[in-house]
């Protein structure tokens, strides 16, 4: 029992080590998006569209992670669907350093509280994590570390944390909206509505191929001139692309596709081929501000109060995802930059030191009475 006891405050006190590291951060107010003029995602369109999907799960750690083909036989299956960019993203791993086949991307955190981002364009992997609790902080902290060492951090299955988190997180470039069966709609508006210029992109998160439910559901449509890692690249940081959910399953086939979108003066044109779809133009805080029924195409004026305005494409099997127009003031948009406090973070540091050394010690000591 003295050794169970023992081993526990050894635990107590490695876990603690990160959390002596990480500093508290201050966050700037949630601010709407303002100014004059409208910033359009899609206003240099090329009409390659790249059928991608960055977050799938093979083999690794040998079977600890739960993937259960090898990254090549998943890369395989979506090759076989048409995918020309097909992600492994295995936990703390790059596969593309040993197959080539795929692009440089991973699944990071090992955290208890499943708040894991994907690098994308990954150098090289991080091992720093906080893995216990998470408190916003500490997820901008992770999220500050990892931009030094990929070229596009996304949150991944945001729906796994709380929808007020995304109106003060920032530093992050991609938003995983959807994930297999579920969608983080909430969660991007809470973010856009707070002044956080973050795109969309859909992903199976796959760990078995033969699963109906996370395979083939989710997709990102990229417009970039080739599949090649940097064309990709580009092109999300941009917002040039959109992304898709089938609610109802496994398709046959997609249902529709993106035809057109213009931003004429304050009056947004979109248009779809396929099957006729419902448009809906949603804005501030989720409102939807028009929708229109059974068509191809349909349009929206902006007035003055809104800060964004984000396009939805439904058909009965499918929805399409497309990203915002933003007010903005001219300059190019920017994510909202945090700063540590000094004071908030010793604070802190403090608390994490006396606590964890009070548990470990009384876990360590021997209880009186106790021979050897």
């Amino acid at each position: 029992m003295l050794l169970l006891k023992r081993a526990a405050a050894l635990f107590i006190v490695a876990a603690a080590l990160p959390y002596l590291v990480a500093p508290a951060y201050r966050f700037p107010p949630p601010q709407r998006f303002r100014g004059e003029r409208l910033w359009n995602p899609y206003a240099q369109l090329s009409g390659t569209w790249q059928l991608a999907n960055l977050h799938a799960h093979g083999r690794s750690w040998g079977g600890v992670t739960n993937g259960r083909q090898p990254n090549a036989e998943v890369v395989s299956a979506y090759e076989r669907r048409g995918y020309t960019v097909a992600g492994i993203s295995n936990y703390q791993q790059i596969p593309a350093a040993n197959d080539g086949r795929t692009m440089a991307i991973y699944e990071h955190g090992y955290n208890l509280t499943k708040r894991h981002q994907l690098g994308i364009g990954a150098q090289r992997v991080d091992w720093f994590d906080l893995p216990l609790w998470h408190a916003l902080s500490d997820t901008q902290h992770v999220i500050e570390r990892l931009r030094q060492t990929v070229d596009l951090v996304a949150v991944a299955h945001p729906w796994t944390v709380e929808v007020d988190i995304f109106s003060r997180l920032t530093g992050y470039h991609l938003l995983e909206l959807v994930s297999g069966p579920f969608w983080a709609d909430a969660h991007w508006d809470a973010a856009l509505s707070s002044g956080h210029p973050v795109w969309a992109i859909a992903n199976d998160d796959t760990h078995d191929i033969n699963d109906a439910r996370r395979m083939f559901v989710a997709w990102t449509m990229i417009d970039a001139p080739t599949a090649r890692p940097a064309d990709v690249v580009a092109a999300l940081r941009a917002g040039r692309m959109y992304a898709v959910s089938t609610p109802k399953g496994r398709p046959a086939q997609p249902e529709a596709a993106l035809k057109r979108f213009d931003l004429n003066g304050t009056t947004i044109d979109v248009a779809s081929e396929g099957a006729p779809a419902t448009y809906a133009f949603i804005g501030q805080d989720g409102v939807v501000r028009k929708e229109v029924e059974w068509t191809n195409s349909a349009s929206y004026s902006l007035v003055p109060d809104d800060s964004y305005i984000r396009t939805e494409i439904r058909t009965p099997n499918q929805v399409m995802f497309l990203n915002p127009v933003i007010r903005h003031d001219g300059a190019a948009l920017a994510l909202p930059e945090v700063t540590v406090s000094v004071a908030r973070t010793w604070a802190r540091r403090l608390l994490v030191l006396a606590s964890s050394s009070a548990f470990a010690f009384v876990l360590w000591r021997r209880p009186r009475g106790t021979r050897r």
